[in-house]
């Protein structure tokens, strides 16, 4: 994925670049966890005051929590924040709820 970021021309996918040798790859933030197991990567949680009843779906909280860890990768991962932050401007990471 980072070759095809960087425009390597075995990996491209547009066709106004040229002949087109893959197909786009494409990704999102990560949302899953292991309820109150703190994720290695990051620390990522969801408690039961984040769920509703169905255990499936994010309450009010939850969907802070999900819109906050949504945010911060748009604005750190080296493919969206390109697009997602204005040029110069520094990523300011926002602390998920617990």
């Amino acid at each position: 994925m980072q070759s095809q970021i960087k425009s390597d021309a075995q990996l491209n996918f547009d066709p106004d670049h040229g002949a087109v040798m893959a197909p786009l790859v494409l990704w999102g933030p990560y949302l899953w966890a292991r309820g109150n197991s703190p994720r290695k990567l990051d620390g990522l949680v969801w408690t039961e005051s984040s769920v509703r009843a169905d255990r499936l779906h994010p309450n009010e909280a939850g969907t802070r929590k999900t819109t906050a860890h949504r945010l911060n990768f748009f604005k750190t991962n080296e493919g969206t924040s390109r697009w997602f932050l204005k040029p110069g401007e520094k990523a300011q990471v926002t602390p998920l709820p617990k």
